[in-house]
């Protein structure tokens, strides 16, 4: 894959760590506790963050990145949060509101911030340190964004956190043909109505998804296992895509 998964856990236990990923030196995608991987100076170079949605487990270290950021950067070369408009109220309302964490925009009240909000609208492709993102509404429990992500001349679709829908199928559709899918996969199939009420995947709704695709990927990276019950889980995507070569990130 282009990308380097920092984390790739649905859950506490797994072994790098939810999600995280490095696009390139300055630019990482979510911000779980995978980030913990990387060392000091190279968290010292993040210059961007995209996210896909406001759940804790792919924002949980966004807090202690940015204090250590912001002492590090200044208003000529800030850092830049891109998310969904409805994320980045639910951050400013509920993590950055002077009570969980402080507002970095505010820190000096004469100072121009040293940290940014840039909203990303579905489907209005961006460029990001040299990298360009094309979000998509996934199907999940609060506005969550996927991504087309192209680097290197290679296209990953990273779907992120969401449930089965004929909307997703189809807008996965309408991109053409991807070198890498990253699809969740956070409950074994015997939870489905528990993955169907918190908006996840199963190994037999991956399936489904998959087999809707009309331009199949060259390769699948399934990710968002719950650690406790990551045996199940993969078993049963082995038995539903054996000649397909699906590759699992834990």
């Amino acid at each position: 894959m282009n990308l380097t998964v920092l984390g790739a856990s649905g859950g506490l236990g797994g072994l790098t760590g939810s999600i995280c990923v490095q696009i390139n030196n300055q630019l990482i995608l979510d911000a779980g506790t995978g980030l913990m991987q990387l060392p000091l100076k190279s968290l010292q170079r993040i210059r961007n963050i995209v996210l896909t949605h406001s759940h804790s487990d792919h924002i949980c270290c966004l807090p202690q990145l940015l204090a250590m950021l912001a002492a590090t950067t200044s208003a000529k070369d800030p850092v830049t949060i891109y998310a969904h408009p409805d994320t980045i109220l639910s951050l400013r309302q509920h993590v950055f509101n002077w009570q969980i964490w402080p507002d970095f925009e505010q820190t000096q009240p004469n100072d121009a911030p040293v940290i940014r909000w840039h909203e990303l609208q579905p489907d209005t492709a961006i460029t990001i340190a040299g990298v360009t993102f094309t979000p998509f509404l996934t199907h999940h429990g609060v506005p969550t964004l996927g991504f087309a992500i192209v680097k290197d001349q290679q296209t990953t679709l990273w779907v992120s956190d969401t449930g089965y829908s004929a909307a997703l199928v189809k807008r996965l559709n309408e991109f053409d043909r991807a070198d890498h899918l990253v699809l969740e996969c956070s409950f074994p199939n015997e939870l489905a109505s528990v993955a169907r009420k918190s908006y996840h995947l199963t190994p037999a709704l991956c399936l489904q998804l998959v087999n809707e695709l009309t331009q199949p990927p060259q390769a699948i990276w399934i990710n968002h296992l719950k650690p406790d019950l990551a045996d199940m889980i993969h078993q049963q995507l082995r038995k539903a895509a054996p000649t397909q070569g699906w590759q699992v990130l834990l």
